[in-house]
């Protein structure tokens, strides 16, 4: 998960509005919007090459996950601008170390959220949003179909992701932690 849409730039207005947005229960926020998606073969990236790192459109990668992609959209009250998280459950199946590149034939349970703002003139449609995403489908391509083709990540970018139950964590400080072989 390391290069998530690496464009998406932090400010201070942006983290204010995902935190107002976050503040509120989902379930009680006019406007919200649900969408599911399953990612059967996703591409987990890394910001390193090495003997064992496969290629992607995205970069460098070290795993294939198996996940479940729950997107929340959330209207901050500014004309066109939605808090989006994506909170993500599932598995994964390694091949590398992601902090070598080295080979490493790992798997375990991942989860973990990414939180963007988002600008757009469309509102967001759980419909447009495929059930089952193709092979190697970021997080940033199943954003554009929630979005309809037509949105720019003006903000937030905050993410977490847990690997083996918390023995590998990659965040927006660093990473914590290494994966275990097996």
């Amino acid at each position: 998960m390391r290069k998530i849409l690496t464009a998406a730039v932090l400010s201070a207005a942006a983290l204010g509005t995902v935190a107002a947005a976050a503040s509120a229960s989902a379930g009680t926020v006019p406007g919200a919007v649900y969408a599911v998606t399953h990612s059967a073969q996703h591409n987990d990236t890394t910001n390193v090459s090495g003997t064992c790192t496969g290629t992607s459109v995205n970069g460098p990668t070290w795993a294939v996950d198996n996940l479940t992609e729950k997107f929340t959209a959330t209207p901050t009250g500014n004309p066109g601008e939605w808090a989006v998280t994506i909170g993500v459950t599932g598995s994964f199946a390694g091949f590398a170390d992601p902090t070598t590149g080295g080979c490493l034939a790992s798997n375990g349970p991942v989860q973990g959220t990414i939180t963007y703002i988002v600008q757009s003139p469309n509102v967001p449609s759980g419909a447009l949003l495929y059930a089952n995403q193709a092979p190697d489908t970021g997080l940033g391509a199943a954003l554009g179909q929630l979005f309809g083709g037509n949105y720019t990540i003006t903000g937030g970018g905050d993410y977490s992701f847990s690997y083996q139950n918390g023995g590998y964590v990659q965040n927006t400080a660093g990473i914590t932690g290494s994966i275990r072989g097996h």
